[in-house]
């Protein structure tokens, strides 16, 4: 074998016991562990936010009442220009 086919059969021997290896465990750093709770209380309080209206415009009987009439407003003034 030439000498380039030797390093390069080297290298390629490295690399892919690099890529075998797992990479290396780290720590969750503070900051992101904040964020990450921060992010997940605010999902849960708006979730619960959404299904207390849900219930409640259930309860009161204004939510998706039949026969209740829809009011439309339209303006007909036409748009000018400044």
């Amino acid at each position: 074998m030439s000498t380039v086919k030797v390093i390069a059969f080297f290298v390629l021997v490295v690399v892919a016991a690099t890529l075998a290896q797992p990479a290396r465990a780290e720590a969750l750093e503070p900051t992101i562990a904040i964020s990450l709770g921060a992010l997940a209380i605010g999902l849960v309080t708006i979730i619960a936010v959404v299904v207390i209206a849900n219930v409640r415009d259930r309860q009161s009987g204004s939510a998706g009442e039949e026969g209740t009439p829809t009011v439309v407003a339209s303006d007909t003034v036409p748009l000018q220009a400044l």
